[in-house]
C-alpha cells in the first residue's frame, strides 16, 4: 500500500489538474455573458480620449471628453489649431449645441446636432455601449467575434463595424482603449487615455 501511495497521489493531482477551468471556444459565451453584466453596472463615466475622423466633409484629429451620468450626458469635442470647441449636452428634456464663438444649436437628436455642426453621421446612442465594447441592448448585431477572455474584438451593428483592438483594466473590469468605428459615411478611430467611472 506505502508503493502505491505516489501513484495514488500523482492520479489525483492529474484529475485535479483536468478538472480546473479552461479558457476555450466552450467557455466563451459564458465569459462574454458575464463580461456584459459588469459591464452594465457602469452608467456614469468620463473619457479622455483621442479622436480621429474622416467623413465625407471633413477628417482631423481631436481630443474628446466624454461626461455620462446616467441619460444625461456632455460630449466635448476640441478640435485643433484653434478651430474651436463643439460642446453637446443632452438630457431628458431634449439636446443642445454649443459651438465656437457662443453659437448655440438645437435638434430633436444629437445625431442631428453632430452631422450639422461637424458632417459626422454617429449613431450616439450606439455610440455609448460600443465605447464600453458592447453592443446596444435591443438592437440586433451580427458578426461577433470574442477575445480568448471573452470580450468583443469585432462586431457589425446599426450599419456600423465596431472594433475593439486594445482593452484596459479598470477597477476590475476590462474597458476599450482603443477602438475604430466604421460605416459608408465616416470612420472613427478612438484611444481613450483615461477611463474613470
Amino acid at each position: 500500500m506505502i508503493r502505491l501511495l505516489p501513484l495514488l497521489l500523482a492520479v489525483s493531482l492529474l484529475a485535479a489538474c483536468s478538472s480546473a477551468p479552461k479558457i476555450d471556444k466552450d467557455s466563451k459565451p459564458q465569459l462574454w455573458l458575464k463580461h456584459q453584466i459588469a459591464i452594465s453596472d457602469i452608467t456614469a463615466w468620463n473619457i479622455n480620449g483621442r479622436l480621429g475622423v474622416k467623413s465625407e466633409k471633413n477628417s482631423g484629429t481631436a481630443t474628446m471628453l466624454w461626461e455620462q451620468s446616467f441619460a444625461d450626458y456632455e460630449l466635448r469635442v476640441i478640435a485643433p489649431l484653434g478651430q474651436g470647441t463643439y460642446i453637446l449636452k443632452g438630457t431628458r428634456d431634449g439636446v443642445v449645441m454649443h459651438g465656437p464663438k457662443n453659437k448655440i444649436t438645437m435638434a430633436k437628436t444629437a445625431e442631428q446636432l453632430l452631422y450639422e455642426a461637424l458632417g459626422w453621421k454617429i449613431h450616439l446612442n450606439g455610440l455609448k455601449y460600443w465605447v464600453r465594447g458592447v453592443p446596444e441592448p435591443y438592437m440586433v448585431y451580427s458578426e461577433l467575434s470574442l477575445d480568448e477572455k471573452g470580450r468583443l474584438t469585432n462586431m457589425k451593428q446599426s450599419g456600423f463595424d465596431v472594433s475593439v483592438l486594445r482593452y484596459t483594466e479598470h477597477n476590475g473590469i476590462f474597458l476599450p482603449e482603443k477602438l475604430t468605428i466604421k460605416s459608408d459615411d465616416i470612420q472613427l478611430k478612438l484611444v481613450i487615455k483615461v477611463w474613470k467611472t
